[in-house]
């Protein structure tokens, strides 16, 4: 046999899904504060109208940012939101701690620290997390990194032949607890809700979900929020319900609410813009759909 009988993915998707991942993208940058810049949006809304590729994206975005020093705040955000974008228009996916190495070096590379890109971080860190007032979770100790992941992984891969004989709650209720456990891990030095959630999109699609973008447009401050209780130290603060409403509103029922976990009045609200405002700059101008005006929302 001569002829190839597969067919090559363009990775460019279609004008529908390029929104979706642009939203997904845009929106996952508050998980760290990030907002992208307004060139960015209108970037994106050229891509999404197939007026330019992804990788014309990429590099239109390279080289505003490196003749606009001053826009350096939105630099990480404006570039990873584009490589989010384009992961998510291909189904690949393999369950293994390789392919998490691989998607924070695709959404990372020239953005952090050579050293800590796409690899597993070789130092214990801690981070301040508002909505525990300021206390850290207990990350996994640098040295059991790859033995717990491997451990974890390997249990997950097992869990799958269950899967196809669960109804779709508990799946769902499996694999956002499988996500969460390798969160409080913190496998990397930076960029690991990102990554995680890139992974649980990939994931859940390849268990046949329809996985709704606008939780991780407009409310990825209350994943990184709802991932941090789940995992949180005190026994008075660690709840899984938040990551489970999370869950419902991303496969289950979009019209539940997501609230402001940050409730304490000790502790600060986010310094960085809403996800709502910043994808303003393309609403007002007619630039973006918001949610409401688009059929991409699945």
């Amino acid at each position: 046999m001569t002829d190839d009988e597969y067919q090559v993915v363009s990775g460019e998707g279609d004008k529908a899904s390029r929104e979706y991942g642009w939203k997904v993208g845009f929106g996952l940058q508050q998980t760290d504060g990030l907002t992208p810049s307004r060139y960015a949006v209108e970037v994106a809304q050229e891509h999404i109208d197939g007026r330019i590729s992804y990788a014309q994206a990429s590099q239109q975005l390279r080289e505003y940012h490196q003749n606009n020093p001053g826009q350096e705040p939105h630099r990480e955000a404006d570039l990873v939101a584009q490589r989010i974008s384009a992961m998510l228009q291909t189904r690949t996916f393999a369950l293994s701690p390789g392919a998490l190495q691989g998607i924070h070096k695709r959404l990372f590379e020239g953005v952090f620290n050579a050293e800590w890109v796409g690899v597993w971080r070789s130092v214990n860190i801690t981070k301040s997390e508002p909505v525990l007032n300021g206390a850290s979770v207990s990350y996994s100790d640098y040295g059991n990194i790859e033995a717990t992941l491997d451990y974890d992984f390997a249990q997950e891969r097992r869990q799958l032949d269950a899967y196809a004989d669960m109804g779709d709650k508990a799946t769902a209720d499996g694999v956002f607890s499988f996500i969460s456990g390798i969160w409080q891990i913190h496998p990397f030095r930076e960029g690991n809700t990102r990554t995680c959630a890139v992974f649980a999109i990939q994931y859940l699609r390849f268990l046949g979900f329809d996985v709704d973008n606008r939780p991780f447009e407009q409310h990825a401050t209350y994943l990184r929020d709802a991932l941090a209780l789940a995992n949180a130290s005190s026994r008075q603060l660690r709840t899984m319900q938040p990551l489970r409403a999370f869950e419902t509103a991303t496969l289950f029922d979009p019209s539940i609410s997501l609230p402001e976990l940050r409730t304490h009045k000790d502790v600060p609200e986010p310094d960085a813009q809403s996800t709502t405002d910043v994808f303003d700059i393309g609403y007002e101008s007619g630039e973006i759909n918001s949610p409401s005006e688009s059929g991409w929302a699945k």
